[in-house]
């Protein structure tokens, strides 16, 4: 990269060899999150473990405390002297990178702040940029020692303070009994307590008074579903196609995966079932019990790319690897891997395994068809509709059979019977088939099917497509696990496509990714952040764990405990750590403002569904049904069901979605976005569902009946902040409403209770979780 420093006379050696003591932790995170990046993303192609342009390095401490001929390119402390820096300036006669790239500024600025802060290069850098395979997620989970503190018992507390130590920070206290109560509710069941559960907690002095809470609101049927949308995200679950020319673009059977997630998790699953089931369920003895085919939707539901095979597998490839496993493999899809031990060869090993498996023209039923009036006469319908496709698909290939031969007469075999149909031909039958497709997927009584894959009668053998095109094929590989996770001595898949081995060996205990990044996963959605803060990459170029030591315990635990999510959970939640309060000392708040190191529990708004459906809780209009078709959540009269049931449009997703952060259904979401946006309060000041949910808590019986004005005020603030008002509060109410009430509501505007009703609504207490 630095043709010109090989000539330059600076300062002797300068790097980590002259360091006596051990490297500040905060430089050494600065180093890990800022600086290796830039240097593998822009450096070590040229200067690394496979070449040495000019004879430098850059990827070791050592290698670049070498330099070339004896001569270094920084001077530690001194920026304005270190020709590295003034090299990314692009100054003097070698500006670098070469080819006209250009650093960005804050990653020149991270380069410039490395150097004045005296250039420090840990030790375990050189490792991972030497041997990517070295990598501390690809090396297998280990049994960490648990800290020795004097009177914390909890392990998760020890490790967690024993870091804090280290920073020289403390943690929090605790949170007092009715903000830990609302915050179990929303982690749990995504809905807010009422005031009378959050009155019995507060009162319940039993010494397992919290654990007793976990444990009810895991067995609620409601856990599921709010702990199912979290998964869809990973799945990148919607209830349509995308552009796919002139097919219908919906999914019929969609809902039945939905169904499916929030199914399992209610019964806590293990979790390496639930994988295995996801990729391969078709493969597995069922019994009676059909309803786990529909485990497939996690391949089957996503984007179709215009019906490209090879951008539809590339999708499920990237899915299996990064929702499951950490692994950008998809990146592999052209060229090996540029950072991870991935090569192509892999990639194309995991496409032959979906190539070689086929979605069947009729999904299997997954229950009992109850044989109804109403679906009798949707079975009738559905019919004349198929044989509406079937008689004309016979009269157009007549109509052709019967020209071509009076035409050809006799000279030659008129051919199989769809060649001879031309494109109007071909798309009036697609216009047939269209109207039978929505008929399935928008009729109540159709009954559910399962969106399987199935494996082709013989399995292909893949090749890698040299550059990612399919038409330039390079050698043949084996249909196998990847080489970083199956080892060395894999074997090749022998049984079909490969898809139960391939499932089985994701799933394995053995596997050094998967629990880590579930487990991962669940603390990022009970803290706002995971141990690793990139959840789906753990790769060389990932965020390391802030807590390397409490990962692998955790893991350890949940496989010990049979994959189990709810002992995952509970032993979270009864932490310490997790019971802290969100409040901390500015001095705090200063030495770590992103809450790295734990000292206090992380405030958080509510994500879209968390605030719909508390509206619905809060106005006593929840319906609680379980399962079913996707429904629209923006057409009125506006359904009462929870946002899980939502149709997701992946081509129109409405804007409200987009406001609110909503996952994208174009591919796997490892976590959302979190935004400030002005259309965020403007729906809730202006929306028509939420002036209607506004009016519904008003008239909520325990409002209505009250004729005082203090008394239902209370009453108000109990059924959406679930408490009491304190006594000034009240007194504002009072005024508040007395001076609304002078003016007369017109059209729809509402009244001056209405008006309380919806400040309350509005404000942070509801929308926001302590």
């Amino acid at each position: 990269m630095f043709r010109w420093l090989l000539t330059s006379a600076v300062a002797p050696f300068f790097w980590l060899p002259l360091q006596a003591a051990e490297p500040n932790p905060a430089a050494v995170e600065f180093f890990e999150k800022s600086i290796r990046p830039i240097l593998v993303e822009n450096c070590t192609s040229c200067h690394g473990v496979k070449k040495q342009q000019g004879g430098l390095r850059l990827d070791t401490a050592e290698g670049l405390a070498k330099g070339t001929d004896g001569v270094a390119v920084v001077v530690a402390g001194k920026p304005e002297q270190s020709r590295l820096i003034a090299s990314v300036e692009r100054k003097g006669d070698y500006p670098m990178p070469p080819d006209g790239v250009q650093l960005k500024k804050e990653q020149i600025a991270a380069l410039t702040e490395w150097v004045k802060q005296g250039a420090v290069f840990p030790a375990s850098a050189a490792v991972a940029t030497t041997d990517p395979k070295s990598h501390w997620a690809f090396q297998p989970v280990k049994e960490p020692k648990v800290p020795t503190i004097a009177g914390v018992k909890n392990p998760i507390d020890a490790f967690v303070i024993a870091k804090l130590a280290e920073k020289g920070l403390k943690p929090a206290s605790a949170a007092d009994k009715r903000t830990l109560a609302r915050r179990l509710f929303f982690d749990l069941i995504g809905l807010p307590p009422s005031a009378a559960e959050l009155d019995g907690f507060v009162n319940d002095g039993r010494p397992d008074a919290t654990e007793k809470l976990i444990e009810t609101l895991m067995a609620s049927p409601k856990y599921g579903e709010r702990w199912g949308r979290y998964w869809l995200d990973v799945a990148r679950y919607a209830d349509t196609k995308g552009y796919v020319f002139q097919e219908d673009r919906n999914y019929p059977y969609a809902y039945t995966y939905r169904d499916y997630v929030i199914r399992s998790l209610n019964e806590d699953k293990p979790f390496n079932r639930f994988i295995i089931e996801q990729l391969a369920a078709d493969k597995l003895p069922m019994g009676d019990d059909k309803k786990p085919l529909a485990a497939m939707g996690f391949l089957t539901l996503g984007r179709r790319f215009s019906n490209n095979s090879h951008d539809i597998i590339d999708d499920r490839i990237d899915t299996i690897t990064r929702g499951l496993m950490g692994l950008t493999v998809a990146c592999a899809r052209c060229h090996d891997h540029k950072y991870d031990p991935i090569p192509a060869a892999d990639y194309y090993s995991l496409y032959g395994v979906l190539a070689s498996s086929n979605e069947p023209k009729e999904y299997p039923l997954i229950g009992e068809v109850e044989r109804t009036p109403e679906f009798e006469k949707f079975e009738a319908d559905l019919k004349r509709l198929e044989d509406a496709v079937a008689a004309g698909r016979t009269k157009m290939v007549g109509t052709r059979q019967t020209l071509v031969s009076s035409i050809a007469g006799g000279a030659f075999q008129v051919p199989k019977p769809e060649r001879l149909l031309n494109r109007a031909d071909i798309n009036a039958l697609t216009d047939l088939q269209k109207r039978v497709d929505q008929f399935k997927a928008k009729s109540p009584f159709a009954p559910p099917r399962a969106m399987v894959l199935n494996d082709n009668p013989q399995p292909m053998e893949p090749v890698i497509f040299l550059r990612g095109n399919p038409n330039n094929r390079g050698s043949q590989v084996p249909r196998q696990m990847p080489e970083i996770v199956g080892g060395a001595a894999r074997k090749p898949f022998g049984n079909g496509s490969g898809r139960l081995e391939l499932a089985q060996a994701i799933a394995g205990d053995t596997n050094p990714l998967t629990a880590r990044v579930i487990v991962n996963r669940v603390w990022g959605w009970h803290f706002g952040q995971g141990l690793v803060r990139t959840p789906s990459d753990f790769g060389v170029r990932s965020d390391p764990p802030t807590h390397p030591e409490l990962l692998d315990w955790l893991t350890k635990r949940f496989i010990e405990d049979g994959w189990s999510l709810k002992k995952l959970h509970k032993r979270l939640l009864l932490s310490a750590t997790y019971q802290q309060a969100s409040l901390t000392p500015a001095a705090g708040f200063q030495a770590d403002p992103e809450n790295r190191w734990l000292a206090h529990q992380n405030r958080r708004r509510l994500d879209f569904e968390g605030m719909r459906d508390s509206l619905l809780v809060a106005s006593g209009q929840l319906d609680p049904k379980l399962y079913g078709r996707s429904l629209d959540l923006f057409a009125q009269p506006f359904t009462k069901r929870r946002s899980v049931y939502a149709s997701i449009d992946r081509q129109n997703l409405p804007g409200t979605f987009r406001a609110f952060d909503l996952a994208s259904p174009e591919q796997h979401t490892a976590q959302r976005f979190q935004t400030t946006v002005p259309q965020q309060a403007l729906y809730l000041m202006n929306n028509t569902f939420v002036a209607e949910r506004a009016r519904a808590v008003v008239a909520r019986e325990e409002v209505a009946k009250v004729p005082d004005s203090t008394a239902k005020a209370m009453a108000i603030y109990r059924a959406i902040l679930s408490r009491n008002p304190t006594t000034d509060e009240a007194t504002l109410a009072v005024a508040f409403v007395q001076e609304a009430g002078k003016v007369k509501p017109t059209g729809n505007q509402l009244a001056a209770w209405e008006q309380f009703a919806q400040v309350l609504l509005l404000s942070n207490e509801f929308l926001f979780v302590d």
